[in-house]
Formats: structure tokens, C-alpha cells, sequence
């Protein structure tokens, strides 16, 4: 089975989460179930608390993407890197930003905030946790 990201539409797709639109593409993840529904996110931190929250069970996911908030380009969750600031701008005001690669993630945050791998993310203290 070939489970790959589909296109957003961002005038009708909305994030399964917060019900807003999808209208940040390159913001956008998805979660693809092994039945091939697809889930949309307008930002990182909604896919996460879906996540976390059971909305779906870890066994029933056949794939987790993010996008590349430069190229747009979609990367697997666990391959990818992100930079963290408290001001960095995302659309739900997280400050979590997605890189394909080690290296973009380090330019973006250029000293101010962190770089995450996969497992660091996992340990990211969301606001909706707080």
C-alpha cells in the first residue's frame, strides 16, 4: 500500500482539530490512517494533540507527514527537524517550524530558539497540555 500526502485545498480543507482553515500550506500536516483516511492540520500542534489525545490509535496510522515551511515539500514527522522559539510565528501561535533537514532547521532559528530532532519534539511542552 502506498500511503502519500494529498494536496490541500485551503478553500475547503480545515484542520481536524481546530476547525480553522488550512489556508498557511506550507504549516499544513496530516496523518494518513492504513484505511487511507486522511487527517489535515493547519499546524504541527494540532496533529500532535490528535495524537497524543487517541483520536486515532498509534496502529491504525500508516503514515504522519509535515511539510517543509520553506519548500513545502512533505517529510515523514520522524525524519524531520524543527526550530523552536516562543516567538517564531506558526498558525496556531506554537512556535514550532518544520525542516526536511538538520541544516534549514539550524538557519532558521540562528541561535534564538532550539533545534528538535523527532524525540525532542515528542518531549515539547504544548500549550494545550498545559
Amino acid at each position: 500500500e502506498n500511503y502519500e500526502p494529498v494536496q490541500i485545498e485551503p478553500e475547503i480543507d480545515v484542520c481536524e482539530i481546530c476547525n480553522m482553515s488550512i489556508a498557511h500550506e506550507n504549516f499544513a500536516t496530516e496523518v494518513i490512517s492504513k484505511e487511507n483516511d486522511v487527517y489535515k492540520f493547519d499546524d504541527l500542534g494540532c496533529m500532535m494533540e490528535f495524537l497524543e489525545e487517541d483520536y486515532i490509535l498509534e496502529e491504525e496510522i500508516a503514515k504522519k507527514y509535515v511539510r517543509d515551511v520553506s519548500s513545502g515539500e512533505w517529510t515523514e514527522l520522524e525524519n524531520a527537524y524543527y526550530s523552536y522559539h516562543e516567538d517564531f510565528w506558526t498558525p496556531m501561535a506554537n512556535g514550532v517550524v518544520t525542516f526536511k533537514s538538520k541544516e534549514a532547521a539550524e538557519e532558521y532559528e540562528q541561535g534564538t530558539g532550539e533545534v528538535y530532532d523527532y524525540e525532542k519534539l515528542l518531549k515539547h511542552p504544548w500549550s494545550w497540555k498545559q
